[in-house]
């Protein structure tokens, strides 16, 4: 479910990739008008051609099929614009002049090449309002440095400590570090729109991954400003508790987290265990912190003996902090999430049908009439409503612009990503997770039949 919190307000969103366009649709949830302008030399292609539907997408319009692309912009309106022409910028002035936001994710350097800087945009509109998202942000020694989110959550310090002892770091490898910048963007945005409401004035926001990401470790880093202590990685293991960490179950990669805080939780584990002879050994916390890569090992002993669920609820039932691990698969399936409504099932017509889409804003809102948002826009759909109903532009106008390529229909594929059936293909099982035959069946129990029609 979305809600109108932010109805009448227009964002022209310049953003691409993961973290601005999520920062966007988590504002398409909350009611705003998100305008998302592409390039048709340049479109948002990386998510436009990631996971097809049923892996197997069709030659015909391929840019509109990506999985990717119609969970990150649900909710907006979608047209077609090239900057880098004059006309161009010229239209996208005339679009700032009736918007109350601009939000993008270029380098530092982009907006401020074609003209269009902050300070050009309020000469415009005075109270407009822009948000840019980089890596290292707009100013500073390192503001051109070329960054993706595995360098953002390099320099934050998060990847350093993500590991196993004695193991090189680990990234994230699901984009933590855009997710946060996106957040991080569209909150920073709902506090300068608070500002324009008491005040009049917009601003220029300037937000970098790396230091949202860094927001997010502040327990870790703050341990080094008063303590002096540099963390180490150190897997699942908690410098306070054991047992703490992840237990295998019986099921093939089936796991439990379990976490014990204090001696009354530890008995009552004990107890569920049946009070095997070895937990003598770990009567007191210092003597489990110290000997944890036994422990573990014997209380993966027992946990192999259950599936995790129901390890899960034999320890929560007597209020022991104890969670299943749960798969993509399961996570789509549990029953708590699909009676909270995290999913809205948003029908994409051609070549997808209906799916249930996950939401980017996962709060409920008391008093407040929710709305499902309209799917992803097709490449250029909204082009004659913005530009004809919103500008006032004629069809004979926006046709001369679409010959002069200032608009376009089509978009132009960038080098290097052509559509790759092989690569697809080759991609079955391995690193992208393994294929499910059975997931279409198993959602339409839960969503409906018409799941994927």
């Amino acid at each position: 479910m979305a809600y109108k919190l932010l109805e009448g307000i227009r964002i022209l969103d310049l953003t691409l990739v993961y973290a601005g366009p999520m920062g966007t649709r988590l504002l398409a949830d909350m009611g705003a008008e998100i305008i998302k302008i592409e390039a048709p030399q340049r479109p948002d292609m990386f998510t436009r051609m990631m996971s097809y539907p049923e892996n197997n997408p069709t030659q015909e319009k391929v840019w509109d099929q990506g999985g990717y692309f119609h969970i990150l912009n649900a909710g907006k309106k979608g047209v077609s614009l090239d900057l880098a022409n004059e006309k161009g910028r010229e239209i996208f002035k005339k679009l700032v002049a009736v918007s109350d936001a601009v939000m993008e994710n270029f380098s530092p350097r982009v907006m401020e090449g074609w003209g269009l800087g902050y300070e050009e945009l309020k000469k415009i509109k005075p109270d407009i309002i822009m948000v840019s998202m980089s890596g290292l942000g707009h100013y500073g020694p390192m503001r051109d440095t070329i960054m993706y989110m595995t360098g953002m959550e390099n320099m934050s310090g998060l990847t350093y400590i993500t590991g196993l002892p004695e193991r090189p770091p680990l990234f994230s490898n699901y984009a933590y570090g855009d997710w946060m910048l996106g957040a991080t963007g569209a909150f920073a945005l709902l506090l300068a729109l608070y500002n324009k409401k008491k005040t009049g004035k917009g601003q220029y926001i300037d937000v970098a991954g790396r230091e949202a990401i860094s927001c997010h470790i502040g327990e870790v880093i703050m341990d080094y400003t008063l303590n002096g202590r540099v963390k180490e990685r150190n897997g699942n293991k908690d410098a306070s508790m054991a047992p703490h960490g992840c237990y295998k179950c019986k099921g093939v990669d089936e796991w439990v987290n379990i976490a014990i805080q204090n001696e009354d939780e530890w008995n009552r584990f004990c107890e569920i265990m049946g009070n095997p002879s070895w937990t003598k050994k770990f009567s007191t916390v210092e003597e489990r912190l110290k000997n944890q890569d036994e422990l573990d090992r014997l209380i993966d002993e027992w946990t192999s003996q259950y599936d995790h669920h129901e390890v899960m609820e034999r320890l929560q039932k007597a209020s022991i902090p104890a969670g299943s691990v749960l798969s993509l698969k399961e996570v789509y399936l549990n029953p708590q999430f699909i009676a909270r409504g995290i999913f809205e099932m948003i029908d994409h017509g051609e070549n997808i049908g209906k799916r249930p889409v996950i939401k980017q804003m996962p709060a409920r809102f008391s008093g407040m009439k929710s709305f499902t948002p309209k799917r992803a826009p097709r490449f250029a759909e909204d082009n004659e409503h913005v530009f004809c109903s919103l500008l006032g532009m004629s069809k004979e106008e926006v046709k001369t612009l679409e010959e002069q390529k200032v608009l376009g229909r089509t978009p132009k594929f960038p080098p290097g990503r052509p559509l790759r059936k092989d690569l697809i293909e080759s991609q079955a099982g391995k690193g992208a997770g393994y294929f499910d035959p059975d997931y279409l069946a198993e959602l339409r129990k839960v969503f409906g039949e018409d799941v994927g029609k």
